[in-house]
C-alpha cells in the first residue's frame, strides 16, 4: 500500500473510510485493504470532472475525503443530479471483462479524494472471494441501485413539494447528523443544487424550501438545511392521501 494512501485513509477519524467500504460493499478487512492496495490517488478541486459522461468504465473509484456528485446529461441538454457519495464509498463500478460507456458523469462536489481502483485489479480480488461474500457484495450493489430506481420512481410520481421533501429525507439519510434541533444535514448544497435533483427550477425550489420553512419541517442558511420535523416531512414525500 502506498504511503500517500496510507496517510489520507489514517486521517480519516476512526478509520471510517475503511468500516464505511466494509459496511457498504458487505466486504471484509483483508479484502478492503487488497482493494486499496491496488490503489493510485488523484485530489480534484471542487467542481472538477473526475470522469466524463460517455467515457469508458475502465476503473472504479473510491471516495477518500469530501463528496462526489453523479449526474446524467439528457439530450435536450438538462443537467439532472443523480446522487451523492461520501468517504468510504465506492462508485463508477467498472463493467467486469467489458467496458461499456458510463451513462452518468461524476464530479468533485466539494475538493475532492479519491483512490482509483484499475479495472483488472477490481476483477482479480472479485474473482477470488468466497461465494457467499460474492453474494453479499453483489446483493449490497444491487440493493443501492434499487434505492436509486425507487427514487426516480418517486420523483417521476410526486409533485414538486413531494419531490423536494423525498430529497431532503433521503439527503438525511446519507448525510444527516442529530443535533439539538433537528437533522442537520452536512453537505454544502443549495437551492440550485436541488433544482437540479427534483427537475424544477431554482426560483420554485426556493418558492418551496419557503413554505416548508414556515411549516416549520425545515430551517435554512446559505448552504445549510436542518430537517426539524422528520416524521411530517416524511409524510409529505409519500404524496398526498387518496381520498
Amino acid at each position: 500500500m502506498s504511503h500517500e494512501l496510507e496517510t489520507i485513509t489514517d486521517a480519516v477519524p476512526g478509520g471510517r473510510v475503511r468500516a464505511r467500504l466494509m459496511t457498504e460493499l458487505g466486504l471484509d478487512r483483508p479484502t478492503v485493504d487488497a482493494l486499496l492496495a491496488t490503489t493510485t490517488v488523484h485530489h480534484f478541486p471542487r467542481g472538477a470532472a473526475i470522469y466524463p459522461q460517455g467515457t469508458h468504465r475502465g476503473n472504479g473509484f473510491i471516495v477518500l475525503a469530501g463528496e462526489v456528485s453523479v449526474s446524467v446529461v439528457l439530450p435536450n441538454g438538462q443537467r439532472i443530479l443523480c446522487a451523492f457519495y461520501r468517504p468510504g464509498s465506492m462508485f463508477g463500478f467498472p463493467i467486469v471483462e467489458s467496458e461499456r460507456p458510463r451513462l452518468s458523469a461524476a464530479d468533485a462536489f466539494t475538493a475532492t479524494t479519491v483512490a482509483v481502483v484499475p479495472r483488472r485489479d477490481f476483477e482479480r480480488i472479485v474473482a477470488g472471494l468466497p461465494p457467499a461474500m460474492v453474494i453479499r457484495f453483489f446483493n449490497r450493489v444491487l440493493e443501492r441501485q434499487a434505492r436509486f430506481a425507487l427514487r426516480l420512481v418517486h420523483c417521476a410520481a410526486l409533485d414538486l413539494r413531494g419531490r423536494l421533501a423525498f430529497t431532503l429525507v433521503d439527503l438525511a439519510a446519507t448525510f444527516g447528523s442529530q443535533e439539538r434541533d433537528g437533522v442537520r444535514i452536512d453537505l454544502p448544497i443549495t437551492h440550485e443544487n436541488l433544482a437540479e435533483m427534483v427537475g424544477a427550477t431554482r426560483e420554485r425550489v426556493s418558492k418551496a424550501m419557503a413554505a416548508f420553512m414556515a411549516e416549520g419541517l425545515i430551517t435554512y442558511s446559505r448552504q445549510s438545511i436542518t430537517i426539524c420535523d422528520r416524521a411530517r416531512l416524511e409524510g409529505t414525500a409519500m404524496g398526498p392521501s387518496p381520498t
